[in-house]
Formats: C-alpha cells, structure tokens, sequence
C-alpha cells in the first residue's frame, strides 16, 4: 500500500468485513481529515483530526465517541491496529476515541474503523467539566473526566455526566 493511497471508507463509515482476513492490509492506516461532518457537510473546527485504522477485537460493538483501549496483547503494528474494547482503566495511555460520525450502533465485531487518536471529536463525559478541563479517561467504560495524571485532551465545551462534548485529543499511540 502506497502512502498516497487513501483508504476506501471516510469517517461514518466502516471498512464493511467481518472476517479477520479481510482488510489487513488497511489495519494500522494512519489518516488525516479536516474536521468536517461527512454527512452534512458542515465545517465544525476546520482543524485537522488524525486517525489511526483498527479492527473491533472485543467481540461485541463499539460504540462512537468513546474512549478504546488499543489491544496491547500482539506485538508489532499490531498493537496500534485492533480495539479490544472500551477502556476501563482510569488515566490509561494508548486509548483513542471511536468515530464520532458512526451510526449509534457503533461498529461490529472484526470490522475495520477509524479512532481519533489527535485533534478534534466528540467524548462521552462521566462528570460535568468546564470548558478548557484537562480530560482523562475513568473507570466507567469508555468515558472522560477532568482530572488525573495521563491526560489525553481538553474540553471545547461545558458538560455534565453522561453528555457529549467536543474536545481535543492527542492520546498516546
């Protein structure tokens, strides 16, 4: 695969397979997008948003705009190329945060979908925050808080529990 070649699914969307043979070759694909919703059209912050291609290894869905543990089980690339579910590990490093644009069923089980690991997208809060919080992930699964000694971004928005809010990540990867 050339550095020049873009992937065949933009964010919203899922590579489509439910095989782990199937899209290997995308798995760990690193991607630039403008932060635009790819439905409407609308230009949100214009920044830039970088994602990294993963496979769902949890066995179950995930779900958009929640923080995922990369599945550091495997060594090689690997280890930045399969979600192995919601992280539930409070001030946890190699996380990134599903595609906000999917559909609310989130993406299923061995298919092939964007994290937001640098830049904008939306969290999934677990206590109110203010605008400018240093956000960290909890141990409620999948959910930021302000606080904590590994922080993965900052709010662009107030919020309470539960709510979801706009921020800037730059997670460990």
């Amino acid at each position: 695969m050339s550095l020049l070649v873009d992937p065949p699914w933009a964010l919203g969307q899922t590579l489509g397979v439910s095989s782990t043979s199937d899209g290997t070759g995308w798995v760990g694909a690193v991607k630039e997008f403008t932060d635009v919703n790819p439905t409407t059209g609308v230009i949100r912050s214009n920044r830039r948003k970088i994602c990294v291609a993963v496979r769902n290894t949890s066995g179950g869905a995930l779900l958009p705009k929640k923080v995922v543990k990369f599945d550091i089980g495997t060594a090689g690339a690997a280890v930045l190329g399969a979600a192995s579910g919601d992280n539930t590990a409070a001030n946890a490093r190699f996380v990134g945060v599903v595609d906000e644009h999917l559909p609310s069923a989130g993406v299923s089980a061995n298919d092939v979908f964007w994290v937001t690991v640098e830049g904008p997208t939306e969290v999934i809060l677990h206590g109110t925050v203010a605008v400018g919080a240093a956000l960290s992930t909890v141990t409620t699964a999948g959910r930021v808080d302000d606080g904590g000694t590994a922080v993965i971004g900052y709010a662009l928005e107030a919020g309470a529990a539960t709510e979801e809010v706009l921020a800037v990540v730059n997670t460990d990867r």
